[in-house]
Protein backbone atom coordinates (compact mmCIF):
# COMPACT_ATOMS: atom_id res chain seq x y z
CA UNK A 1 0.00 0.00 0.00
CA UNK A 2 2.73 2.49 0.99
CA UNK A 3 4.65 1.78 -2.23
CA UNK A 4 1.57 2.52 -4.35
CA UNK A 5 0.86 5.74 -2.50
CA UNK A 6 4.40 6.93 -3.13
CA UNK A 7 4.58 5.77 -6.75
CA UNK A 8 1.30 7.42 -7.66
CA UNK A 9 1.86 10.57 -5.64
CA UNK A 10 -1.09 10.14 -3.29
CA UNK A 11 -1.36 11.92 0.06
CA UNK A 12 -3.52 9.79 2.39
CA UNK A 13 -6.50 11.46 4.08
CA UNK A 14 -6.69 8.82 6.80
CA UNK A 15 -5.73 5.26 7.72
CA UNK A 16 -6.39 2.32 5.37
CA UNK A 17 -9.79 0.61 5.52
CA UNK A 18 -9.85 -3.16 5.22
CA UNK A 19 -12.79 -5.13 3.82
CA UNK A 20 -13.04 -8.86 3.10
CA UNK A 21 -12.28 -8.15 -0.57
CA UNK A 22 -9.99 -5.12 -0.66
CA UNK A 23 -7.84 -2.55 1.12
CA UNK A 24 -8.70 1.11 0.52
CA UNK A 25 -7.14 4.46 1.30
CA UNK A 26 -8.84 7.79 0.63
CA UNK A 27 -6.50 10.59 -0.31
CA UNK A 28 -5.65 13.37 -2.72
CA UNK A 29 -3.38 13.82 -5.73
CA UNK A 30 -2.67 17.12 -7.41
CA UNK A 31 -5.67 18.68 -5.72
CA UNK A 32 -8.10 15.91 -6.71
CA UNK A 33 -9.85 13.56 -4.31
CA UNK A 34 -8.82 9.98 -5.06
CA UNK A 35 -9.27 6.46 -3.73
CA UNK A 36 -6.52 3.84 -3.82
CA UNK A 37 -7.86 0.29 -3.83
CA UNK A 38 -5.90 -2.93 -3.67
CA UNK A 39 -7.84 -6.09 -4.49
CA UNK A 40 -7.55 -9.04 -2.14
CA UNK A 41 -9.72 -11.39 -4.24
CA UNK A 42 -9.83 -12.16 -7.95
CA UNK A 43 -13.38 -10.83 -8.32
CA UNK A 44 -12.12 -7.35 -7.40
CA UNK A 45 -9.29 -7.64 -9.94
CA UNK A 46 -11.82 -8.46 -12.65
CA UNK A 47 -14.02 -5.55 -11.58
CA UNK A 48 -11.08 -3.13 -11.61
CA UNK A 49 -10.20 -4.09 -15.19
CA UNK A 50 -13.79 -3.44 -16.27
CA UNK A 51 -13.92 -0.14 -14.38
CA UNK A 52 -10.75 0.95 -16.16
CA UNK A 53 -12.04 -0.17 -19.56
CA UNK A 54 -15.28 1.80 -19.13
CA UNK A 55 -13.14 4.94 -19.12
CA UNK A 56 -15.44 6.99 -16.93
CA UNK A 57 -18.50 6.46 -19.14
CA UNK A 58 -21.06 5.78 -16.42
CA UNK A 59 -18.38 4.60 -14.01
CA UNK A 60 -15.83 6.19 -11.70
CA UNK A 61 -12.78 7.27 -13.73
CA UNK A 62 -9.64 5.18 -13.14
CA UNK A 63 -6.41 7.19 -13.08
CA UNK A 64 -3.91 4.35 -12.60
CA UNK A 65 -4.07 0.56 -12.63
CA UNK A 66 -1.34 -2.00 -12.11
CA UNK A 67 -1.56 -5.61 -10.98
CA UNK A 68 -4.12 -5.69 -8.14
CA UNK A 69 -4.18 -1.94 -7.48
CA UNK A 70 -6.20 0.91 -8.95
CA UNK A 71 -6.35 4.61 -8.29
CA UNK A 72 -9.67 6.26 -9.11
CA UNK A 73 -11.41 9.53 -8.56
CA UNK A 74 -13.22 9.68 -5.21
CA UNK A 75 -16.85 10.75 -4.95
CA UNK A 76 -17.18 13.84 -2.76
CA UNK A 77 -20.63 15.15 -3.77
CA UNK A 78 -23.33 15.53 -1.10
CA UNK A 79 -25.89 13.28 -2.79
CA UNK A 80 -26.78 9.91 -1.28
CA UNK A 81 -29.23 7.58 -3.04
CA UNK A 82 -30.15 5.61 0.09
CA UNK A 83 -30.92 8.87 1.85
CA UNK A 84 -33.02 10.01 -1.08
CA UNK A 85 -35.02 6.79 -1.02
CA UNK A 86 -35.65 7.14 2.71
CA UNK A 87 -36.73 10.79 2.51
CA UNK A 88 -39.51 10.71 -0.05
CA UNK A 89 -37.35 10.94 -3.18
CA UNK A 90 -37.30 7.30 -4.17
CA UNK A 91 -38.43 8.03 -7.74
CA UNK A 92 -35.50 10.39 -8.27
CA UNK A 93 -33.04 7.88 -6.79
CA UNK A 94 -34.42 5.12 -9.01
CA UNK A 95 -34.09 7.31 -12.08
CA UNK A 96 -30.41 7.97 -11.32
CA UNK A 97 -29.74 4.25 -10.84
CA UNK A 98 -31.46 3.37 -14.11
CA UNK A 99 -29.68 6.09 -16.06
CA UNK A 100 -26.34 4.95 -14.68
CA UNK A 101 -26.97 1.32 -15.60
CA UNK A 102 -28.08 2.32 -19.08
CA UNK A 103 -24.95 4.45 -19.55
CA UNK A 104 -22.83 1.41 -18.70
CA UNK A 105 -24.83 -0.83 -21.03
CA UNK A 106 -24.30 1.64 -23.88
CA UNK A 107 -20.56 0.96 -23.85
CA UNK A 108 -19.40 -1.47 -26.54
CA UNK A 109 -18.26 -4.91 -25.44
CA UNK A 110 -14.50 -5.31 -24.91
CA UNK A 111 -12.52 -7.31 -27.43
CA UNK A 112 -10.19 -10.17 -26.62
CA UNK A 113 -7.27 -7.72 -26.76
CA UNK A 114 -8.70 -5.46 -24.06
CA UNK A 115 -7.76 -7.77 -21.21
CA UNK A 116 -11.18 -7.63 -19.56
CA UNK A 117 -12.52 -10.91 -18.17
CA UNK A 118 -16.30 -11.19 -17.99
CA UNK A 119 -18.34 -13.91 -16.27
CA UNK A 120 -21.46 -15.09 -18.11
CA UNK A 121 -24.70 -15.17 -16.17
CA UNK A 122 -25.13 -18.94 -16.44
CA UNK A 123 -21.91 -19.37 -14.49
CA UNK A 124 -22.98 -16.63 -12.04
CA UNK A 125 -26.25 -18.50 -11.38
CA UNK A 126 -24.52 -21.85 -10.88
CA UNK A 127 -25.31 -22.17 -7.18
CA UNK A 128 -29.02 -21.54 -7.72
CA UNK A 129 -29.27 -23.82 -10.76
CA UNK A 130 -27.48 -26.61 -8.88
CA UNK A 131 -29.52 -26.37 -5.69
CA UNK A 132 -31.56 -29.39 -4.63
CA UNK A 133 -33.49 -27.44 -2.00
CA UNK A 134 -37.15 -28.24 -1.44
CA UNK A 135 -37.79 -24.54 -0.71
CA UNK A 136 -40.66 -23.57 -3.08
CA UNK A 137 -39.18 -20.12 -3.67
CA UNK A 138 -35.78 -21.49 -4.64
CA UNK A 139 -37.31 -24.12 -6.92
CA UNK A 140 -39.38 -21.44 -8.68
CA UNK A 141 -36.40 -19.07 -8.93
CA UNK A 142 -34.15 -21.81 -10.32
CA UNK A 143 -36.72 -22.76 -12.96
CA UNK A 144 -37.11 -19.11 -13.96
CA UNK A 145 -33.33 -18.62 -14.12
CA UNK A 146 -32.91 -21.64 -16.38
CA UNK A 147 -35.62 -20.45 -18.76
CA UNK A 148 -34.39 -16.85 -18.80
CA UNK A 149 -30.80 -17.86 -19.44
CA UNK A 150 -31.80 -20.26 -22.19
CA UNK A 151 -34.02 -17.76 -24.01
CA UNK A 152 -31.75 -14.70 -23.79
CA UNK A 153 -31.20 -13.27 -27.26
CA UNK A 154 -28.11 -11.50 -28.59
CA UNK A 155 -30.05 -8.24 -28.75
CA UNK A 156 -30.59 -8.30 -24.97
CA UNK A 157 -26.98 -9.03 -24.01
CA UNK A 158 -24.88 -6.28 -22.42
CA UNK A 159 -21.74 -5.97 -20.35
CA UNK A 160 -23.16 -5.84 -16.84
CA UNK A 161 -22.07 -4.09 -13.70
CA UNK A 162 -23.58 -6.94 -11.69
CA UNK A 163 -24.18 -5.07 -8.43
CA UNK A 164 -26.10 -1.87 -9.17
CA UNK A 165 -27.63 -0.56 -5.95
CA UNK A 166 -27.91 2.61 -3.91
CA UNK A 167 -24.46 2.26 -2.33
CA UNK A 168 -22.60 1.58 -5.58
CA UNK A 169 -23.70 4.66 -7.52
CA UNK A 170 -22.11 7.77 -6.04
CA UNK A 171 -22.28 11.55 -6.39
CA UNK A 172 -19.15 12.91 -8.07
CA UNK A 173 -20.41 16.47 -7.88
CA UNK A 174 -21.34 17.09 -11.49
CA UNK A 175 -22.51 13.56 -12.25
CA UNK A 176 -23.35 10.19 -10.73
CA UNK A 177 -21.19 7.17 -11.49
CA UNK A 178 -20.86 3.52 -10.53
CA UNK A 179 -18.14 1.81 -8.52
CA UNK A 180 -17.33 -1.82 -7.65
CA UNK A 181 -18.56 -3.73 -10.72
CA UNK A 182 -18.61 -7.53 -10.70
CA UNK A 183 -17.81 -7.83 -14.41
CA UNK A 184 -20.60 -9.94 -15.87
CA UNK A 185 -22.20 -10.38 -19.28
CA UNK A 186 -25.77 -11.39 -20.05
CA UNK A 187 -29.33 -10.09 -20.24
CA UNK A 188 -29.41 -6.39 -19.42
CA UNK A 189 -32.49 -6.81 -17.19
CA UNK A 190 -30.28 -8.53 -14.60
CA UNK A 191 -28.61 -5.22 -13.75
CA UNK A 192 -31.89 -3.72 -12.55
CA UNK A 193 -32.92 -6.54 -10.20
CA UNK A 194 -30.77 -5.45 -7.27
CA UNK A 195 -32.32 -1.97 -7.35
CA UNK A 196 -35.68 -3.50 -6.47
CA UNK A 197 -34.28 -5.06 -3.27
CA UNK A 198 -32.45 -2.04 -1.84
CA UNK A 199 -31.49 0.03 0.10
CA UNK A 200 -33.58 -1.53 2.88
CA UNK A 201 -36.30 -4.16 2.97
CA UNK A 202 -38.84 -1.53 4.03
CA UNK A 203 -37.94 0.81 1.17
CA UNK A 204 -37.91 -2.04 -1.33
CA UNK A 205 -41.38 -3.28 -0.40
CA UNK A 206 -42.90 0.19 -0.07
CA UNK A 207 -41.87 1.21 -3.59
CA UNK A 208 -41.81 -2.13 -5.39
CA UNK A 209 -44.70 -1.62 -7.80
CA UNK A 210 -43.70 1.94 -8.67
CA UNK A 211 -40.11 0.88 -9.25
CA UNK A 212 -41.09 -1.97 -11.56
CA UNK A 213 -43.14 0.47 -13.64
CA UNK A 214 -40.45 3.17 -13.61
CA UNK A 215 -37.52 0.90 -14.46
CA UNK A 216 -39.47 -0.91 -17.15
CA UNK A 217 -40.52 2.36 -18.75
CA UNK A 218 -37.09 4.00 -18.64
CA UNK A 219 -35.10 0.95 -19.70
CA UNK A 220 -37.61 -0.35 -22.23
CA UNK A 221 -38.00 -3.70 -20.47
CA UNK A 222 -41.36 -5.45 -20.21
CA UNK A 223 -42.49 -5.57 -16.55
CA UNK A 224 -42.88 -9.33 -16.60
CA UNK A 225 -39.29 -9.75 -17.84
CA UNK A 226 -37.96 -7.45 -15.14
CA UNK A 227 -40.01 -9.26 -12.49
CA UNK A 228 -38.82 -12.70 -13.57
CA UNK A 229 -35.15 -11.70 -13.61
CA UNK A 230 -35.59 -10.14 -10.18
CA UNK A 231 -37.16 -13.30 -8.74
CA UNK A 232 -34.24 -15.30 -10.17
CA UNK A 233 -31.76 -12.82 -8.65
CA UNK A 234 -33.56 -13.04 -5.29
CA UNK A 235 -33.30 -16.81 -5.35
CA UNK A 236 -29.57 -16.57 -5.99
CA UNK A 237 -29.18 -14.15 -3.09
CA UNK A 238 -31.00 -16.52 -0.75
CA UNK A 239 -28.89 -19.49 -1.87
CA UNK A 240 -25.67 -17.55 -1.32
CA UNK A 241 -26.79 -16.65 2.21
CA UNK A 242 -27.16 -20.34 3.02
CA UNK A 243 -28.05 -21.18 6.63
CA UNK A 244 -27.55 -17.53 7.58
CA UNK A 245 -30.83 -16.48 5.95
CA UNK A 246 -32.41 -15.38 9.22
CA UNK A 247 -29.38 -13.27 10.09
CA UNK A 248 -28.86 -11.59 6.73
CA UNK A 249 -31.01 -8.60 5.83
CA UNK A 250 -29.97 -9.02 2.18
CA UNK A 251 -31.46 -12.51 2.09
CA UNK A 252 -34.55 -11.49 4.06
CA UNK A 253 -35.12 -8.56 1.70
CA UNK A 254 -34.60 -10.76 -1.35
CA UNK A 255 -37.09 -13.35 -0.09
CA UNK A 256 -39.67 -10.71 0.80
CA UNK A 257 -39.34 -9.00 -2.58
CA UNK A 258 -39.53 -12.29 -4.49
CA UNK A 259 -42.65 -13.37 -2.62
CA UNK A 260 -44.29 -9.99 -3.29
CA UNK A 261 -43.41 -10.17 -6.99
CA UNK A 262 -44.72 -13.71 -7.27
CA UNK A 263 -48.02 -12.50 -5.85
CA UNK A 264 -48.36 -9.67 -8.36
CA UNK A 265 -51.10 -10.01 -10.95
CA UNK A 266 -49.19 -9.26 -14.15
CA UNK A 267 -52.36 -9.33 -16.20
CA UNK A 268 -53.57 -6.28 -14.31
CA UNK A 269 -50.43 -4.22 -15.00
Amino acid sequence: MRRRLTAWGVTPAGPPQLTPSSELVAGSRQGRAVMLKIALVDEEVRGAALLDWWGGHGAAPVLEREDRAILMLRATGPGDLAGMAASGRDAAATQILVQTAMALHANPAPTAQDGVELVNLRHWFHDLLATDSDDPLLRRAAALAERLLTTTTTADVAVLHGDIHHGNVLDFGDHWAAIDPKGLIGHRAFDFANILCNPTEADALAHLGDRVDSIGRQAGIAPEVLIEWTIAWCGLSVVWAGPAVDGSWHARSARAVAERLLAMDLSAR
